[in-house]
């Protein structure tokens, strides 16, 4: 997996090189032959899907695939999101999909990370969904100054609550929604709602939540 990720730094012949030092020509030709694809993202995803689907975990596609549409439905800005099958990053508590920030302006990421469900619960004692990122901070903050970009007034803070299970185009659509209120200068946090819906609120409403909007699956 070291050696995979270094196909967007040293390339594929020089990966197929390190490979073959460690594997047989036979098993490095048929590994390598799963990263050579005239298709992209999606398309890509799925010929993957059907050349290795007996290794893949029930879900696991299609749940990439719905990331991927999702990413570019609600996207709000000039960017692109691409299916590597070559990415790797520390697999000692992912537990899902990963991801890399990269801006050519930098030659790299300026910004990675992924789902790790289980990890806080190590912690917490209890189980607790997450995906997080961490970002290049000094890298953020010139790209920030060089946009002009201005620090905001104290926005208002809405929360969304959505029932389990909702549909995923339903789903598009709550978050859409969420955007125009972001892009109005609200600050909205998107969370499902749990059994206790009451004190669920009171814990937000300590954290300046001011306004709430409820989604259930049967009534939009």
């Amino acid at each position: 997996f070291i050696i995979l990720d270094k196909m967007d730094k040293i390339g594929l012949e020089k990966v197929k090189a390190e490979l073959l030092e460690e594997f047989s020509c036979e098993t490095v030709e048929k590994f390598i032959e799963l990263f050579i694809s005239d298709k992209k993202d999606i398309m890509w995803l799925k010929e993957l899907e059907e050349k290795i689907k007996v290794f893949i975990e029930d879900g696991v596609c299609k749940n990439l695939e719905e990331i991927i549409v999702a990413t570019r439905e609600l996207k709000s800005c000039n960017f692109d999101i691409e299916f590597d099958p070559t990415l790797v990053r520390g697999m000692g508590y992912y537990t899902g999909p990963i991801f890399e920030i990269a801006m050519k302006e930098f030659g790299g990421s300026v910004g990675g990370g992924g789902r790790y469900d289980q990890m806080i619960g190590k912690f917490a004692g209890k189980d607790t969904p997450a995906c997080g990122f961490s970002i290049g901070f000094e890298r953020i903050v010139l790209l920030l100054l060089e946009s002009g970009f201005k620090v905001p007034t104290s926005p208002r803070k809405i929360g969304f609550l959505v029932e389990k299970n909702m549909a995923f185009d339903k789903m598009l659509e709550i978050h859409r929604e969420a955007m125009e209120l972001r892009a109005e200068g609200n600050t909205v946090s998107v969370e499902i709602m749990k059994k206790n819906k009451k004190f669920q609120k009171e814990q937000m409403e300590k954290d300046g939540f001011v306004q709430f909007k409820e989604f259930f699956v049967n009534r939009m």
